[in-house]
């Protein structure tokens, strides 16, 4: 009769174990600001867009995020500054603002490795899509909260877009594009 016993009490810790929720780690959006810097032939020009919802969103981090949670970022890019009306009209035109007024980014899936991050991300430019896999994210500080931040890499080509040429080709954007994506966090 005891070992029939001490199987029950062993099968019964193991049931209690298994129904247990799992601890989930997930962090909280609370705002976002995507930059995309190009360099030119008479230097670098910036173009920054800065969230002003105060919505927030959960993130759930080392797992699959289901396509109806996932963190969407749909960013107007009429809503980019670059610093002057003139840049901004240019980079608007170079995006084709008018058949393509969002920029989106999409998180697929988010995991710490230790103090900082991996993802994958869902981009969608100008009409295309780009899968973008293992984005590292670095915590930062930023303006009274911390943030996670990722630089992407992408070209003009690799969207399918010309590089402006301005005054006859001598003002000309090179062809790859510096995309740093900031994710303000709750503390």
């Amino acid at each position: 009769m005891l070992p029939v016993r001490i199987f029950l009490v062993a099968a019964s810790m193991l049931m209690s174990a298994a129904v247990l929720p799992e601890k989930k780690e997930f962090v909280v959006i609370t705002g976002n600001k995507v930059t995309v810097a190009a360099g030119t032939s008479l230097g670098t020009i910036n173009c920054a867009y800065t969230s002003s919802s105060s919505q927030k969103d959960t993130l759930l981090l080392n797992r699959q995020i289901p396509r109806g949670k996932r963190l969407k970022l749909a960013i107007p890019v009429k809503d980019f500054n670059c610093g002057n009306i003139l840049l901004n009209k240019d980079f608007e035109k170079t995006l084709n603002a008018s058949q393509h007024p969002y920029t989106k980014i999409e998180v697929v899936y988010l995991r710490r490795e230790g103090k900082n991050y991996k993802g994958d991300l869902n981009l969608l430019v100008a009409g295309k899509s780009i899968p973008l896999q293992n984005v590292s994210f670095y915590p930062c500080a930023g303006k009274g909260a911390s943030n996670l931040r990722g630089n992407i890499c992408l070209n003009f080509s690799e969207l399918g877009l010309a590089t402006p040429k301005k005054m006859g080709g001598l003002f000309k954007v090179e062809d790859e594009l510096q995309v740093t994506v900031e994710l303000q966090m709750a503390e």
